[in-house]
């Protein structure tokens, strides 16, 4: 059985790393750490002495770091290049190659490991010292995800975050400046009030969203009312699920759906992967006839928190619960009661109803851009396609709805998708569907009201509070959703010495997560989702006309009056309801998350001075901060200019640009992408170049 660590202190670090001219390698010049309740800083000028502190205080720690996936590249390179640890796998008996890592108690002295997923994402990294003491190093990011400026603002710390010249000739062991270290003390003190904060609150696991699931759990059964409310709702019988008879148990409402097998007729094996094909993010569309022009006079809206409105009962939405019943063919009459909730599976050809706006997306087949709202399962030829004797048998730009392969077979463009019931009753009054067949589906008993508990405690505080307690609700309130849909995916990172020095990474694939309550989750997708695309399309005139334009997820961007707004309940706090978030009097949208309005009101006062909100993809803070000053054709004198200011800053601010240059082919110096080298990472400077 596995033995939790317990830890007896609680420390916030933070590294300073070097950054010069040609350098080929990189090193920890400065590091600083304060323990959690303390205000004193230890700051060192070696990673080797931040160690052996912490070896220093005997006992089991935890090592807070704001984005460890910087900080933790030097751990890495430096426990294997120089203090030669050994990686703490479980190896495959047959192949001796990793299959997982080892419990903290199984480690041997001398010895690491880390939580790093396929997605690059940094979790944990955990030392095992030579006294036998446990250093797990986390990342705070994912339990706060702000920057440290942004979170200094948002906890209202006593300290905030200041700015120091990263680049200079600095080295490992040097002298650090008193400035410097006031800079980095500064940074750890921010980390540390806003943790205290969370810890205080009883909010100690390693994400956000493990701990709105905790909290989740906490809430949803702790009273016979609870129970009550589920009996009286549902009809449920005591035996129902999994054959439990205490309805108490969290897991008899919330079981794992990927250990509930299924026929292979259903095009998986079981109901989690089956569920899995119909969960997806939320919808990102722009006119494609209204993108790369100047708009006068629009305004932007946005709902009142997407997700836990759609979860809440003023929503009227209903929730899935328990285990599904599976059925091939036509919708049977029981999957569609009041009380039940419906996945289906359907193959069918669709082309899209005229006026209407298009949310379709294929994943997983190469015929089909993922990222593209489909106005039609037709396929569109990228080049000539010819037969066997060299006869063009389809021309470039062609749009086909059978085609014959090389080898002489048919095909058509049927398309299987698997839709929740209220997906699929939108896409029947967007598309029309040819040649559909309902293939099979399954349906859940549903309950109205499932999150409110959870989600009540947390808007009244929000509503009722002010400063680390209001962020503390908001973190709440958007991060349970995600959770939900958290599947069995496990697959991580090993990290190998390359011969120069250079940490790379391979994957092992690995499922054997405990996964969230999917059906929960891809239903919560769904219903936003519907809900954005609906007030979209009631804005929508048409491609040439005045009216909708673009939207993200919970936002629609209109060039209408706000009183031409349709649709749109406006309340600044309510749920289901939308904020009029900006009026803008020019603006111009390029593609997905690239656009910019000049926003000349928030919610509906002005404010004191107009300014360009710049979404670009891809492009970092710098670069479009000299997009902001180019457009504003305003070169900040040189005591304002910061301390990292460059000479090619003010050749690109002096040259000014219009909207009209907020296109394809773009280019903006001081764009940062990390670069791995011998020693840990480093942030190099680029030109961003819109493509």
């Amino acid at each position: 059985m596995r033995r939790r660590t317990t830890y007896d202190e609680i420390w916030c670090a933070d590294f300073e790393t070097t950054v010069y001219e040609g350098q080929t390698r990189t090193d920890v010049w400065a590091s600083a750490c304060v323990q959690l309740y303390d205000k004193e800083v230890s700051i060192f000028n070696d990673i080797k002495k931040q160690l052996a502190f912490f070896m220093t205080r005997n006992c089991n720690l935890i090592a807070y770091f704001h984005n460890l996936r910087f900080d933790g590249s030097f751990w890495l390179s430096f426990l294997l290049s120089e203090m030669h640890y050994t990686q703490a796998f479980k190896l495959n008996e047959e192949t001796n190659l990793p299959i997982g890592f080892l419990d903290n108690n199984e480690m041997p002295e001398n010895s690491f490991k880390y939580l790093i997923s396929d997605k690059n994402l940094w979790y944990t990294f955990t030392i095992k010292t030579p006294t036998g003491f446990i250093l797990e190093l986390r990342d705070s990011l994912k339990l706060m995800p702000f920057s440290l400026k942004e979170l200094g603002k948002a906890f209202k710390t006593e300290h905030r975050k200041t700015d120091m010249e990263y680049a200079g000739k600095r080295s490992r062991n040097g002298i650090i400046k008193d400035e410097e270290k006031g800079y980095i003390s500064n940074d750890v003190l921010v980390l540390k009030e806003a943790l205290e904060y969370m810890y205080n609150a009883g909010h100690d696991r390693l994400t956000i969203g493990s701990c709105c699931m905790a909290e989740f759990r906490r809430l949803s059964l702790v009273n016979n009312d609870t129970l009550s409310f589920y009996m009286e709702t549902v009809k449920l019988h005591p035996d129902y699920f999994m054959g439990f008879n205490d309805l108490r148990e969290y897991k008899q409402f919330y079981p794992n759906i990927y250990e509930y097998t299924i026929s292979d007729k259903y095009g998986c094996n079981n109901a989690g992967e089956y569920i899995l094909k119909a969960y997806a993010g939320g919808w990102c569309y722009v006119v494609p006839q209204k993108t790369n022009k100047i708009f006068t006079e629009g305004v932007t809206a946005d709902v009142n928190s997407l997700y836990p409105s759609m979860m809440h009962s003023m929503s009227g939405n209903r929730y899935p619960i328990g285990l599904p019943t599976f059925w091939t063919g036509d919708i049977p009459k029981e999957a569609k009661g009041d009380n039940k909730f419906y996945y289906v599976r359907i193959k069918t050809r669709f082309y899209l109803r005229k006026g209407k706006l298009p949310f379709i997306r294929i994943r997983g087949n190469s015929l089909y851009n993922s990222r593209e709202s489909l106005e039609s399962s037709d396929i569109v030829i990228k080049k000539d396609m010819k037969d066997k004797d060299g006869r063009i048998r389809h021309k470039k730009g062609e749009h086909i709805s059978e085609w014959v392969d090389d080898n002489g077979e048919l095909h058509d463009t049927r398309i299987t998708m698997t839709l929740t019931w209220n997906e699929y009753e939108l896409v029947k009054e967007h598309y029309r569907l040819v040649d559909c067949e309902i293939l099979d589906g399954c349906y859940f008993n549903a309950v109205v009201g499932l999150f409110d508990a959870y989600i009540n405690k947390y808007a009244e505080i929000k509503q009722n509070s002010t400063g680390a307690m209001r962020t503390l609700a908001k973190l709440f309130l958007n991060n349970l959703y995600g959770r939900l849909a958290a599947t069995t995916n496990s697959s991580f990172n090993v990290a190998e010495l390359a011969p120069d020095g250079v940490v790379d990474f391979h994957t092992i694939e690995e499922h054997d997560k405990t996964p969230g309550y999917l059906p929960c989750g891809a239903a919560i997708t769904s219903y936003a989702r519907c809900f954005t695309i609906r007030a979209a399309q009631m804005n929508f005139y048409g491609s040439d006309k005045r009216g909708f334009i673009y939207a993200d997820t919970d936002s629609i961007h209109c060039d209408l009056k706000p009183e031409e707004m349709k649709g749109i309940p406006v309340h600044d706090t309510k749920f289901c309801h939308w904020k009029l978030e900006s009026y803008w009097d020019k603006a111009v949208f390029v593609r997905q998350k690239t656009y910019i309005e000049h926003v000349t009101h928030e919610d509906g006062k002005p404010v004191d001075h107009p300014y360009y909100n710049i979404k670009c993809a891809g492009m970092g803070k710098t670069p479009k901060l000299l997009v902001n000053l180019a457009l504003e054709k305003a070169l900040p004198k040189e005591n304002e200019r910061g301390l990292n200011w460059k000479e090619s800053y003010t050749e690109f601010v002096e040259k000014g640009m219009t909207l009209n240059d907020f296109k394809i082919g773009l280019k903006v110096p001081g764009n940062l992408k990390q670069k791995r080298i011998p020693g840990g990472v480093l942030l190099v400077e680029q030109t961003y170049e819109m493509r």
